[in-house]
């Protein structure tokens, strides 16, 4: 049950987290949506890893969460300090 959860939070954060690049004026908006289901399904992998849940699928999540990380702060790092100053103030 985590592990399809898990897969559908992290679907939809990827998408909501591309939505901050299509439309620019709501950057911060999706760029803090996105990582926060990104990292609610992150939460739900973990889960469905400690109950043991069958399936290589729920590793899904984790990769994500990284890769996207990773593509921004690689592309875009100033995006990153941006969000964090948002979320500070």
């Amino acid at each position: 049950m985590f592990s399809k959860l898990s897969i559908i939070f992290a679907i939809i954060g990827a998408v909501v987290l591309s939505f901050s690049y299509i439309y620019s004026t709501n950057f911060e908006i999706f760029m803090i949506s996105g990582f926060g289901l990104l990292f609610l399904s992150l939460l739900l992998s973990l889960g469905a890893v400690f109950k043991s849940e069958q399936g290589k699928y729920k590793f899904f999540p984790v990769v994500t969460f990284f890769f996207c990380s990773f593509i921004i702060a690689w592309y875009d790092p100033f995006q990153i300090v941006r969000l964090l100053t948002w979320i500070k103030n």
